[in-house]
């Protein structure tokens, strides 16, 4: 299984090449998009070719992790393309999939504790506490398993979502004292503690990365644009 993080901010990008949430996981037969913010088609494009791509799931319904929906509806229209599966929360706040009612796109509704299987890879989802509806997903494949956290703030399950995986994405990049609906960077150690396995902390802000305050522990900073072997 490998993931490449697409994009890593929240809840804009920073300024230059950069991108919102977005992040694909390729296991041996299936290519999986987790969440699709601003300037996400074009990391993608630049990765595979979209006819390749199995399914996109959405942690939830904020804008910078849908926005690159829209202009990925353009793609679809104008390039042949097998029917794209797209995996949500079941939410009366997704807005967005009155604007994506196509026949290219089949919206698959899920709820907490659901699973999936896409060519073997299996999906589970998770609720997780954010200011709307939004589920953690574990991805099961190829004999390894990721926990991708969505946008979260600390809650004592999330303690038993980790437990027993081999990477944790988390969203635990914000300065300690963050006023607002995300974990600060000293959470991720509590994450590790956890598990006791890679913990890597996403959703960074434009303005800060607590790659100096994690310096010599075991929590690891995203790097936009990396790809992670799992």
């Amino acid at each position: 299984m490998q993931l490449t993080a697409l994009g890593i901010y929240g809840p804009y990008p920073k300024a230059g090449d950069h991108a919102c949430s977005s992040y694909l996981v390729q296991t041996e037969n299936a290519n999986i998009v987790m969440d699709f913010g601003s300037g996400a088609l074009t990391r993608l494009l630049n990765k595979i070719d979209v006819n390749d791509l199995d399914a996109i799931v959405l942690s939830h319904s904020h804008f910078d992790h849908t926005s690159d929906l829209l202009p990925l509806n353009y793609f679809l229209e104008l390039s042949p393309q097998k029917r794209l599966r797209l995996i949500v929360p079941k939410d009366g706040n997704n807005w967005y999939l009155k604007l994506l009612i196509k026949p290219q796109i089949q919206v698959i509704e899920v709820e907490e504790g659901d699973s999936m299987d896409i060519n073997g890879t299996k999906l589970n989802f998770y609720a997780v506490s954010h200011t709307v509806k939004t589920f953690g997903i574990k991805v099961t494949a190829d004999g390894k398993t990721l926990f991708y956290t969505g946008d979260t703030m600390w809650f004592d399950k999330l303690t038993e979502y980790v437990k027993g995986v081999d990477f944790v994405l988390a969203d635990a990049a914000k300065p300690i004292g963050f006023k607002g609906p995300h974990m600060g960077y000293d959470y991720a150690t509590k994450i590790y503690e956890a598990c006791r396995t890679r913990v890597v902390v996403t959703h960074l802000s434009p303005d800060f990365n607590p790659q100096r305050e994690l310096a010599g522990t075991p929590i690891e900073v995203v790097e936009e644009g990396k790809t992670y072997s799992i």
